[in-house]
C-alpha cells in the first residue's frame, strides 16, 4: 500500500514536495482550482525538479479545465522532466464548475475526454473539429526534446458515486473513492470490478486509492494552536456552509456543530450583499433540487441535492500555510504505520472471492515485503 497527499497549487511548491518524498508517501496530487489556487502545471514542474521519486499529477482536473490536446500536451512535457513519475487525476469537476456557474461535466464525457488524452499521449491521433469540419491531429513530434510519451502515464479518475465506479472500473488504471467506512469499500470495489468484468478486464486489476483528510497531533493541546487553526479552519467552514445551506435551524445540526452553525450564520448576515448573494444561490440551487426529488418521489435526486448542497459549500475556501515538514513527519512515522497495520491485519476492503492463498501472499508481500508495496494506490 502506498500513500500520496494532496497539495495547493503554487509556483514555489518544489520544498514541500521535497517534504512529502522524504517523508515517504508515493505521490504527490496539486490540486487544479483555477479560483482559488495557482497554474497547477506551473506548479508540478516545480514539484519535477525537486524530488527524484514520488509520482506527480493534477489531482483532479476536469474535461472543461483544458481541451484534450492541451492535457497531453502539459503531461507529455511535465514526463519530459520527470520519465514514469507522472499520472492524470481526472474527475467531472464538479466543485470547479459549479463555482463558475456552470454545470460539471458527465460521466460519459469524462470518459471520452480521458480516453482523447490517452490516445494523444500514446502517439495516437484524435479528431477535433466542428461539425462537417473535423480534423485528424496527433503530436508531430512524440520523442523530440519537448515531449516523453515513452512511458505510459496512468490514469486515476475521481468516482465517489456507484454509477461513476461501475463506469470507472471499465477503462482507469485506479479510483479515488471517498472514505466512508469498510463496507462501503468493500462496496465500491464489487462496483469497480463489475465495471472491469464487463470491459472484459481483469477484476481487481484496477487499483482503488481512498481519500480521507487527517491532521496529526501529539496532544490535544495543538488543537488550539493558530496553526491547527489555519490548517482545519477550511475544512470547518466547508462543514458549517454545507449545514448553514441545507438547515435552517441549529436544532437540526449534530449537537457537535450546532456552536459554529450560530457563529456561522451571525456571520454570514454581517457579509456584504454580493458575497451573501453567492452564498444564497447556492442554498437556493439546492432548495430546488430538494422540491424537485420531494415531488416526484426521486431518493437519488435528493442525494444528490445533499451532495450539491455539500460541493458548494466548497467554494472559495482557501487552506492556510501549514508547517508541511512537521506534519509529513508525523504521518509517516506513526499514522502511515497504523493505516498498513490494518490494511495488512484484517483485508477489509477485499473481498472475499478475492482472498486466494495466492492473493493473500501478494498482499502480504506488498504491506510487508519490501516496505513501500508495489501499487500506486492506497486503500
Amino acid at each position: 500500500m502506498n500513500l500520496g497527499v494532496y497539495i495547493d497549487a503554487h509556483p514555489d511548491i518544489g520544498p514541500a514536495a521535497g517534504m512529502v518524498e522524504q517523508a515517504g508517501f508515493s505521490h504527490l496530487w496539486v490540486y487544479d482550482s483555477p479560483l482559488v489556487f495557482g497554474d497547477p502545471y506551473m506548479a508540478m514542474a516545480d514539484a519535477a525538479r525537486a524530488t527524484e521519486t514520488v509520482t506527480i499529477g493534477p489531482g483532479v482536473t476536469h474535461p472543461h479545465a483544458r481541451s484534450p490536446l492541451a492535457t497531453a500536451q502539459a503531461l507529455g512535457s511535465l514526463a519530459k522532466v520527470v520519465p514514469g513519475r507522472v499520472a492524470l487525476g481526472l474527475g467531472i469537476g464538479n466543485s470547479a464548475r459549479r463555482s463558475l456557474g456552470q454545470p460539471p461535466a458527465g460521466r460519459r464525457e469524462m470518459r471520452e475526454y480521458a480516453e482523447a488524452v490517452r490516445t494523444l499521449l500514446e502517439g495516437g491521433a484524435v479528431t477535433t473539429g466542428a461539425e462537417g469540419q473535423e480534423l485528424a491531429i496527433r503530436f508531430i513530434h512524440p520523442d523530440g526534446r519537448w515531449l516523453d510519451l515513452s512511458r505510459r502515464i496512468e490514469l486515476w479518475i475521481s468516482a465517489f458515486g456507484p454509477k461513476g465506479q461501475r463506469l470507472a472500473g471499465e477503462y482507469a488504471d485506479a479510483v479515488f473513492i471517498r472514505w466512508e467506512g469498510e463496507e462501503a469499500t468493500v462496496a465500491a470495489r464489487e462496483r469497480i470490478d463489475a465495471g472491469s468484468a464487463a470491459a472484459g478486464r481483469e477484476p481487481g486489476s484496477v487499483k482503488i486509492a481512498t481519500v480521507f483528510a487527517v491532521y496529526p497531533v501529539e496532544s490535544e493541546a495543538e488543537l488550539e494552536a493558530e496553526e491547527a487553526r489555519g490548517a482545519l479552519g477550511p475544512l470547518v467552514i466547508s462543514r458549517l456552509r454545507y449545514l448553514t445551506a441545507n438547515h435552517e435551524d441549529a436544532n437540526e445540526v449534530p449537537d457537535a456543530f450546532r456552536a459554529g452553525f450560530e457563529a456561522y450564520s451571525r456571520y454570514r448576515e454581517g457579509l456584504d450583499a454580493q458575497t451573501r448573494q453567492i452564498l444564497g444561490k447556492a442554498k437556493a440551487d439546492v432548495d430546488r433540487m430538494k422540491n424537485e426529488a420531494e415531488a416526484r418521489g426521486d431518493d437519488e435526486l435528493r442525494r444528490r441535492a445533499i451532495t450539491e448542497g455539500w460541493l458548494r459549500s466548497r467554494r472559495q475556501v482557501s487552506p492556510a500555510a501549514a508547517d508541511y515538514a512537521e506534519l509529513l513527519k508525523r504521518f509517516s512515522s506513526e499514522t502511515q504505520k497504523t493505516i498498513e497495520a490494518c490494511a495488512a491485519k484484517d483485508l477489509a476492503t477485499e473481498p472475499e472471492s478475492h482472498r486466494t492463498p495466492e492473493r493473500q501472499q501478494e498482499l502480504e508481500q506488498r504491506y510487508f515485503g519490501d516496505g513501500r508495496g508495489k501499487e500506486q494506490g492506497g486503500r
